[in-house]
């Protein structure tokens, strides 16, 4: 506990001292919206992760099914030329359909899951690598309706300030009750 506390107060110290050497660079909405930007998808990805790692588990393969699927939506509506709506649902299926059976080969065959995630990850790296011929995949100037949503580019400057204030109050009201359950 001591050095999730240490940590924390060293993050909230450098996070002061930034702020306060250039307040509206640091503390801009830009600058707020381009750090969510950059972090979210790996704060998504890390929840999913954090069960895995909970319950004693590892999951190599998380990368490479990224890959997949992030190469695979623009490959099936650039080059294939699927619509919309069958490509993002394939997408979802596919991502279920692989931790639906990475979960039956661990918890039924009883397969370690150090190995079944780690075929996974050469298995879905190598087919992304085959259909997408080992080059960039992109919507170009096309599917300029799903962009904002991969850019996280919209409007939500105040929409930020306030999350970061609650983000702020949680914390402080989640460490204060997370020590008294420790007393």
């Amino acid at each position: 506990m001591k050095k999730i506390l240490g940590i924390l107060g060293i993050l909230l110290v450098v996070t002061i001292i930034t702020a306060m050497a250039d307040p509206n660079a640091f503390l801009g909405s830009s600058n707020i919206q381009n750090l969510l930007r950059r972090t979210a998808l790996f704060g998504i990805i890390s929840i999913g992760v954090a069960f895995v790692i909970i319950t004693s588990g590892i999951d190599l393969s998380i990368g490479s099914m990224v890959c997949l699927v992030g190469c695979g939506l623009p490959y099936m509506l650039m080059e294939l030329k699927w619509p919309l709506w069958v490509a993002l649902s394939l997408v979802f299926l596919v991502s279920l359909g692989i931790g639906m059976f990475h979960g039956v080969m661990i918890t039924k065959l009883k397969l370690q899951p150090f190995v079944v995630t780690l075929c996974g990850l050469l298995f879905y790296r190598g087919i992304t690598r085959g259909f997408t011929n080992d080059q960039p995949m992109g919507f170009k100037d096309q599917f300029k309706e799903i962009r904002p949503l991969g850019t996280a580019l919209f409007p939500i400057d105040q929409v930020l300030h306030w999350l970061a204030i609650a983000l702020v109050i949680l914390l402080v009201v989640g460490l204060v009750a997370f020590r008294k359950y420790l007393k």
